[in-house]
């Protein structure tokens, strides 16, 4: 959770507001998670549902919007998605004023059905189907039209955690200077209607739940306009992270996992092949953003040894350019 988002958060105060907007009882609410936002689980009617909470420090009422607007298109599509749900007042976000001239935003949603992934779903059949779900999202978003120009969601490189010299130490020069080559390497791509939209950009096991070999996604927050392949390499990025079951060789791990999951995709969507072998500078992007997220979330005058060794690790990375794993996605083509 964004530190400064920390220091005014008043949990029971935001939670009642919460309650008498939405028609649930105090007691019937679940903390859940407080990374980018703060998540709980409600019951409502014997209904199970999720309420997220964030603040206008990191995001307006109107750059939310475009998150329900793209939910909604999806789930037009045929896309299982856990859709928005309606205040009491019939809006998809309330605002509690913080007394700081700022203000919390609420919005719920429908709880997704199943459950997350464990070690015996852990196989090609999943990888398949995540591909095949990935690939029908970048499908669908083909055809998105944003209704509201006040509901745009960012580019790729407007992302906050990119702008490393808000966060991190002014010192750190070598790693300005490679993220700076990198980003402005990506900016020469090309972007079309079959390469570059509105994706998700932070797909991951703990993002969707599986019922009976059918997906659900939900954690839209920080949907925004990229390449496909940057969509498919978060995802990567994330099942190399922190696997269900841990992997003995990242490369011939990232091979079983590419090729399952790029047999699923290539079922629901066309992507060039060619863009695969840039798989490896958005490995890169990703652990950049990731310090970039770390480094907004800690105070670096208190973390313990475990949180420095974790930045010193990352910033070795970047200073070297060291690839994330070693598997050549040329073999992908």
């Amino acid at each position: 959770m964004h530190k400064e988002i920390k220091k005014v958060f008043r949990e029971e105060k935001v939670l009642a507001e919460a309650a008498e907007r939405y028609g649930f009882s105090r007691n019937q609410v679940r903390f859940l998670a407080d990374a980018e936002n703060y998540v709980y689980e409600f019951i409502k009617d014997n209904e199970l549902y999720i309420l997220k909470i964030t603040h206008t420090i990191r995001r307006s009422a109107d750059y939310m919007m475009g998150e329900m607007e793209w939910l909604r298109h999806l789930d037009e599509g045929g896309l299982s998605v856990a859709k928005p749900i309606l205040s009491l007042n019939g809006t998809e976000i309330e605002e509690v004023p913080d007394g700081s001239g700022g203000a919390f935003l609420l919005r719920a949603y429908e709880k997704a059905p199943g459950r997350k992934v464990d070690e015996s779903d852990w196989n090609e059949t999943l990888f398949f189907e995540l591909g095949r779900y990935t690939g029908k999202m970048h499908s669908l978003t083909k055809s998105y039209k944003l209704n509201n120009p006040a509901f745009k969601r960012q580019e790729w490189d407007e992302e906050e955690q990119l702008m490393l010299r808000k966060y991190v130490p002014e010192d750190q020069t070598q790693v300005f200077q490679q993220a700076d080559e990198l980003m402005n390497e990506l900016r020469q791509l090309p972007k079309s209607r079959d390469s570059y939209g509105l994706v998700h950009a932070d797909l991951h096991h703990g993002n969707f739940n599986w019922d009976q070999g059918k997906i659900t996604t939900f954690d839209f927050d920080d949907i925004g306009y990229n390449w496909f392949v940057n969509d498919i390499s978060i995802l990567l990025y994330n099942v190399l992270w922190y696997p269900v079951v841990p992997y003995e060789n990242k490369a011939v791990f990232t091979e079983e996992f590419m090729t399952h999951f790029m047999n699923g995709y290539r079922e629901e969507n066309d992507l060039d092949a060619s863009w695969l072998k840039r798989i490896p500078d958005f490995l890169r992007l990703r652990h950049m953003l990731i310090y970039g997220l770390l480094h907004q979330m800690f105070d670096l005058n208190s973390i313990g040894a475990e949180e420095k060794e974790m930045l010193a690790g990352f910033r070795r990375d970047i200073e070297n350019r060291t690839p994330i794993t070693e598997f050549d996605f040329s073999k992908l083509v």
